[in-house]
Order: structure tokens, then C-alpha cells, then sequence
């Protein structure tokens, strides 16, 4: 999927919540440790604390690297 606001890749992955909400690219697993080193290397990405009201149903997303932007798809 192209970005809507730059026109560069977007990765698809799942929202997950655990003190924070953050964003995981499909095929990475979940950080054992949610330290700044273990995130990156499992390439999770933190999202600002008002996307906190999401439910924890792992929601499908699409996430931008270059303008930080996120797509979240609400179908069940």
C-alpha cells in the first residue's frame, strides 16, 4: 500500500498495546523485554499515548516510516 501523504511504501502489521500503544510489522514477534533496544530490533514502532482508547483486538494497520503516519483498518 502506497501512503497517502508521501506516496512512499507502507508496512502492514497490527496495533498492540501493553503500557503504551505501538505498532508491529506482520512477521515480527512480540519484544520480550519493552525496552528501547528489544523494540527496535523487533522493528516495533511507539505511537503517541492518545491512540490509548483503542481495544485490545490487535487491529489491522499500515504504518508510513517516512511521515509517521498510520492507516487503521476498523473491520471486524
Amino acid at each position: 500500500m502506497k501512503c497517502p501523504y508521501c506516496g512512499n511504501d507502507m508496512e502492514k502489521g497490527k496495533l498492540h498495546s501493553h503500557g503504551g500503544v505501538f505498532f508491529l510489522p506482520d512477521g515480527e514477534s512480540m519484544p520480550l523485554l519493552y525496552t528501547k533496544n528489544q523494540m527496535e530490533k523487533h522493528r516495533a514502532v511507539s505511537l503517541p499515548p492518545k491512540l490509548n482508547s483503542i481495544a485490545p483486538k490487535y487491529p489491522e494497520a499500515a504504518f508510513c516510516r517516512s511521515c509517521r503516519k498510520i492507516i487503521i483498518s476498523c473491520e471486524e
